[in-house]
């Protein structure tokens, strides 16, 4: 039984006969004749009993009318909720990125939570390959790097520099690499939160096959570990400002290598998506870039 033929029921119940209804739907009288029919073999019961002069429902026919008008009152009452949920700015958003990231958006994150005090924000502090997010819940998610083919829509917010560093007290023992090739014989330490690709150490676009040290989830362990001299890393120039500034860590390659990443705001489909995604997705795009960029002319 299909919607659409149960609400063509109701209209020539109401109408009174197949062709004030045809006209009402703007239909052949024969298409209404034929999906009444259509309905009538689906539930198996004569729901009209048709004469020359005019239609009179059956008992059951009777019946089926006054619930068809409910469910029909039903189906347009969820369907005025819907929209108005998908308009609305409330309700939960869940959003996951990685934690370097959050921490950037913080100050927007307040300011966007003053501004719309109806939508409760779910914030996870963590990034996850594509194939692991399909089993997850979420509205948007923040990624670094080229995005898989899948069926996720990827939107580029911003770009973010990437490049080596390392502690001078590292250097002073291991001495200072000159090349890429000299990264072989020490000790390197590597990210492996979020995208694999992203995290790669590329040289002019190629990559070094290195055996590291250590691999850790988080860019803090990360930065962290180099600060206190157990190898060298590659990080967001974002996150190095204040070591480098406190020559806590030091740039290597004279910043030759560095090189650059979008960010990804990653969410389920072009179709429908909601006002309160589209929101923050523009609030993101707007005010982050600035932000990478005021942090990266710091250690230029």
């Amino acid at each position: 039984m299909k919607l659409d033929d149960m609400e063509l029921f109701v209209k020539v119940v109401e109408q009174g006969s197949f062709t004030k209804a045809a006209d009402y739907c703007e239909i052949p009288k024969s298409t209404v004749s034929r999906r009444i029919r259509d309905l009538e073999q689906s539930l198996k019961t004569r729901l009209l009993e048709r004469t020359t002069r005019r239609l009179h429902l059956t008992e059951v026919g009777e019946a089926f009318f006054h619930k068809a008008q409910q469910i029909l009152q039903e189906v347009e009452t969820t369907e005025k909720e819907i929209a108005q949920k998908q308009g609305d700015y409330s309700g939960k958003l869940t959003v996951y990125a990685p934690d370097c990231i959050l921490e950037l958006c913080v100050d927007h994150v307040a300011q966007f939570c003053q501004d719309y005090p109806d939508i409760s924000l779910n914030l996870h502090s963590d990034s996850q390959p594509q194939h692991l997010m399909a089993e997850k819940r979420f509205d948007l998610q923040l990624n670094i790097g080229e995005q898989p083919d899948s069926s996720f829509i990827a939107r580029p917010l911003a770009t973010l520099h990437f490049d080596y560093f390392a502690s001078p007290d590292y250097l002073a023992a291991h001495g200072v690499p000159k090349t890429p090739a000299d990264l072989q014989r020490l000790s390197t330490l590597t990210l492996t939160q979020g995208n694999p690709k992203a995290m790669a150490w590329r040289f002019h676009q190629q990559e070094l096959p290195l055996n590291h040290k250590c691999c850790v989830d988080s860019p803090y362990v990360l930065r962290a570990l180099a600060v206190a001299g157990q190898g060298i890393c590659c990080l967001p120039t974002i996150m190095v400002s204040n070591e480098i500034a406190a020559n806590k860590l030091v740039r290597l390659f004279d910043g030759q290598y560095a090189f650059q990443q979008n960010l990804y705001g990653v969410y389920h489909s072009r179709r429908y998506v909601p006002n309160k995604v589209k929101l923050l997705l523009d609030e993101v795009e707007m005010l982050l870039q600035a932000r990478i960029d005021s942090l990266e002319e710091g250690i230029k």
